[in-house]
């Protein structure tokens, strides 16, 4: 347990040990502080809320709370948190529920600020069907606010927590739960005024956590509790368009509505509110593919043909890099990434279209994102040096001894997404990794999109490099990649920590390491010829020239398969080397994280030593 020094905690610990496990506290407030705990019989995590000490010494409150969490035990919906248990145990007074594996969705707004109108309208609409049923069973929430809302990693599913349970608790006052500031934004007139409540008041409350995620503010805002408290009863909310303007006016117009101050101005049920909420989100799409549909992304023949090769291709280098025990279901298909290519589209498709298409082919999303991060556009002139045919591709095989295209390492970071991804934008563009960010790909790095950073220096060819980087020697210099991508995901069966992937497109050098290699090869051949004919003349003198050729022949023939030879060890070790050089970005990423977390500070930034073989200083990859 996280906090063995915590006599409270260890108190709970053991009067609950028949039952659950405590692991750690995952967060507190004032009307309760919750643990990640084991359901020993049923071997299975669980989220215990405990009333603090303050309140269960208090038996009215804490019959009040036990009650409530058995009321909201009868719920039973796919956007509510179920509590499996409610009971008092040597004073303890908790209840056991679900343990969804995310952030709530405050967290999500801390991280990323105000959301797109897309993702909003889901999470609403979900909470209204939630409080739709709810409300059908007499049973009010009383406290809707985005403290409440968990999001569920993975699905992306929307999840309403602790039905009930604060507002009879706060019935001894406003001040008792020494929260105010954290709920008094989101009361309904009717309910800082201290009237009757019906579910009307939820979708006030729903109302307001729609305007504050769509624009970032609340409709009233004071230092003072009281003041915000009487702006609700007397003051009509400002218009959500005047706040955020961006905001399609249907769905303002919605949440404008959802915070009328009478009952009767607002929603009558939660399917309604979530019925239109629907609605306004349709017609602003439809609005805006009437305005915008000449702006929409369309992807020549060639363009989706090699986004859709590239991403089967980044499929297959990944399966060959993951050992057989974490292969998952999603990575995984009978069909190779060669016969994937069947079925290209043969015209211009729009972007979403083609992305779909090779999702419903098998290829995991996340390697279509990162596919995308690398597409040059059809003006550029890098789809012809991009587009290799079958012989080229085996040929480049057979040279380099590998096949992979693609150059990666992953790291497990012991925190959420959100924060390791402020640590990336602090410690990758750095010295000494010095990267340069870009535009995000497909969407937020949070969301499944990419972030793509350039690499320092130019490339020249032929070994030489313009301002070189020696932090990234194997990567930029030997190998020629232009940029990296780095994706985030929740870690598998770790809900604390994130996957971190950086990615490295290799295809740019491998043209110019194969024309290097024949080169080398050839080169190697012919020295190795002549040097064969001199020795075969010196000994035979006087014999026929065909006589003297033989040797220089196996002499040229051996100096050449020893050149390929050499320059595909030499390949696959500038391989090995990016992928080091990546693992220590990342490496450096963790450090940071690692440091923000104990110090309130970024990890102090130190150039790596890199490693050097015997043989370094006499390799050149072009």
């Amino acid at each position: 347990m996280r906090e063995p020094g915590n006599g409270r905690t260890a108190e709970l610990a053991g009067a609950l040990s028949k039952r659950y496990t405590v692991e750690r506290e995952l967060g507190r407030g004032g009307m309760g502080i919750v643990y990640l705990a084991r359901d020993v019989t049923l071997d299975r995590p669980v989220a215990l809320k405990v009333l603090p000490a303050e309140f269960a010494e208090n038996p009215d409150v804490r019959e009040r709370f036990l009650r409530e969490a058995r009321t909201a035990a009868h719920l039973s919906h796919p956007n509510i948190v179920p509590i499996y248990h409610a009971d008092e145990i040597d004073g303890h007074a908790f209840f056991a529920m679900a343990f969804v594996e995310g952030e709530s969705l405050a967290q999500r707004l801390s991280a990323r600020g105000p959301l797109p109108p897309d993702e909003a309208v889901r999470y609403l609409r979900e909470v209204a069907w939630a409080l739709a049923y709810a409300h059908a069973r007499g049973v009010i929430h009383r406290d809707v606010k985005p403290e409440n809302i968990l999001i569920e990693r993975g699905s992306g599913r929307a999840l309403v927590t602790d039905f009930g349970i604060a507002r009879d608790v706060r019935q001894q006052g406003l001040t008792v739960t020494g929260n105010v500031l954290g709920t008094v934004h989101y009361m309904s007139p009717e309910q800082a005024a201290g009237d009757f409540l019906d579910g009307r008041s939820d979708l006030y409350a729903l109302g307001v956590v729609g305007y504050y995620i769509l624009s970032g503010m609340f409709p009233f805002d004071s230092d003072s509790a009281s003041a915000i408290l009487v702006a609700h009863v007397t003051r009509d909310a400002p218009p959500l368009s005047s706040v955020a303007p961006s905001v399609p006016e249907g769905l303002a117009a919605v949440i404008d509505r959802s915070l009328a101050k009478d009952p009767i101005d607002r929603y009558p049920a939660g399917e309604d509110l979530a019925e239109a909420l629907d609605d306004a989100l349709a017609a602003s799409k439809s609005e805006r593919v009437a305005k915008e549909g000449s702006a929409d992304v369309v992807l020549s023949e060639r363009q989706a043909g090699l986004l859709w090769r590239r991403a089967a291709q980044l499929q297959a280098d990944a399966l060959q890099r993951l050992d057989a025990s974490r292969i998952t279901p999603s990575l995984t298909s009978t069909a190779s990434a060669e016969q994937r290519t069947v079925g290209l589209p043969t015209e211009g498709y729009r972007l979403r279209h083609v992305q779909a298409a090779a999702v419903e082919a098998g290829i995991s999303e996340q390697f279509v994102a990162l596919a995308l991060a690398e597409l040059p556009s059809e003006k550029s002139g890098e789809l012809s040096r991009l587009e290799s045919a079958t012989w080229q591709e085996r040929r480049a095989a057979q040279l380099l001894g590998t096949q992979e295209r693609s150059c990666a390492a992953t790291r497990i970071i012991a925190a959420l997404p959100h924060r390791v991804l402020q640590a990336l934008g602090l410690a990758l563009q750095q010295s000494p990794w010095e990267l340069t960010l870009k535009d995000p790909v497909g969407g937020h790095p949070l969301d499944g999109g990419v972030l793509v950073f350039d690499l320092p220096g130019r490339a020249l060819g032929m070994g030489m490099t313009y301002d070189m980087s020696y932090t990234w020697l194997g990567l930029r210099h030997s190998l020629e990649a232009k940029q990296v991508q780095v994706t985030l995901r929740a870690a598998p069966g770790a809900p604390s920590s994130t996957e971190v992937t950086m990615y490295a497109d290799l295809r740019p050098g491998v043209r110019r390491n194969v024309n290097a290699a024949s080169w080398w090869a050839g080169g190697s051949g012919v020295l190795g010829g002549v040097i064969g004919a001199g020795f075969g003349a010196k000994l035979l003198a006087g014999i026929a020239v065909v006589t003297i050729g033989l040797p220089a022949l196996g002499v040229g023939a051996a100096a050449a398969i020893a050149a390929f030879a050499g320059y595909r060890v030499a390949y696959r070790s500038a391989v090995e080397r990016a992928r080091e050089e990546m693992g220590r970005a990342l490496d450096a990423v963790a450090a940071s994280v690692r440091s923000q977390s104990l110090l309130g500070t970024a990890a102090p930034v130190r150039r790596p030593v890199l490693p050097r073989g015997a043989g370094d200083d006499l390799t050149i990859i072009a």
